[in-house]
């Protein structure tokens, strides 16, 4: 009979956990975190093709963050257009993420729930970004 208890006990605090992954900030910190990775990965691209198809798919992606939060990640985050449109071009620097980050950083300091959490993702993401 114990052993159904802890078994009952345990399947509940499992479940509770993976609802709380579900959650609308972990779902923009996601989202956010996919946007960075193909910032980085245009970063990285070894041709111009290669860095415009991941710019296509970074963009896609903020404009689902912009659904998703109801906030223009692209009037917030100051010349990230301009920054993304470098990018696309091939030979893109590690300077050019850092200005993405710093854009970032300053559009995170008004920002809140769903859109911070995006932010923190976009963040982590390019943190990464070697």
């Amino acid at each position: 009979m114990k052993a159904r208890v802890i078994g009952l006990i345990a399947a509940v605090a499992l479940s509770g956990a993976a609802l709380a992954a579900c959650t609308p900030q972990a779902r923009a910190e996601r989202k956010g975190k996919e946007a960075g990775d193909q910032i980085c990965d245009a970063k990285n691209a070894s041709s111009a093709n290669e860095a415009q198809r991941h710019i296509n798919k970074a963009n896609d992606k903020i404009d689902d963050l912009a659904r998703f939060t109801g906030r223009d990640v692209r009037q917030e985050v100051r010349d990230l257009d301009r920054n993304l449109n470098q990018m696309a071009r091939g030979n893109a620097t590690q300077q050019d993420v850092s200005a993405i980050v710093s854009s970032i950083e300053d559009a995170r300091t008004t920002a809140r729930g769903n859109t911070l959490a995006a932010y923190d993702g976009m963040l982590e993401a390019l943190a990464d970004c070697d």
